[in-house]
This record gives structure tokens, sequence and C-alpha cells, in this order.
């Protein structure tokens, strides 16, 4: 992932939210970066230390979610909605 951030030359990411788990267990951050095409999604453990982090060149900035139990649906700045099940072994 760093190879592809430098290669899009990708240095920071601006954060437009952190939000704890619906089950206490950490928290969903996203944001954007770049030219604005740039989003990513990124969880957190109840330390705060990173678990997974997903970089999208083409999603535009994520800027809310919500849950619907351990499923979050997110929002860019589009208003386009992404839905992950975070309950899947991948992105627990």
């Amino acid at each position: 992932m760093a190879r592809a951030l430098e290669e899009y030359h990708v240095d920071e990411v601006d954060p437009c939210f952190e939000v704890p788990l619906p089950d206490g267990s950490g928290w969903m951050s996203g944001g954007g970066g770049g030219m604005g095409n740039i989003g990513y999604l990124a969880r957190l453990d109840a330390d705060s230390s990173l678990r997974w982090v997903a970089v999208m060149f083409r999603s535009n900035p994520f800027v809310g979610v919500r849950y619907e139990g351990m499923r979050a649906v997110f929002t860019n700045d589009w208003g386009n909605l992404l839905t992950l099940d975070l309950t899947t072994p991948a992105l627990g």
C-alpha cells in the first residue's frame, strides 16, 4: 500500500470522522486525501492501534458512518454508500 500511495503522490490524509464501534471494541475512521478522489477507511482497536486500512483511489473522501448492528454504512462526499459487515473475518 505504501508503494501505491507513493506512486500517486499521497503523503497525507484528512480524517473526517472517528466513531466508536457499537460493541465498544474499537473505532472506525474515515476521510480522504490527495486531490479529492481518494478515500480511506480504517478500523482501530480499543487502544486506537490500527487493525486494518483500506485506501480507495476513486471513491472520494468518506465523510460519515452509521451502524446497523455490526454492519457499517459509510457515506462519501457525493452521497454514495458502502456497506461492510464488520463480523466478516477479514474485517473483524
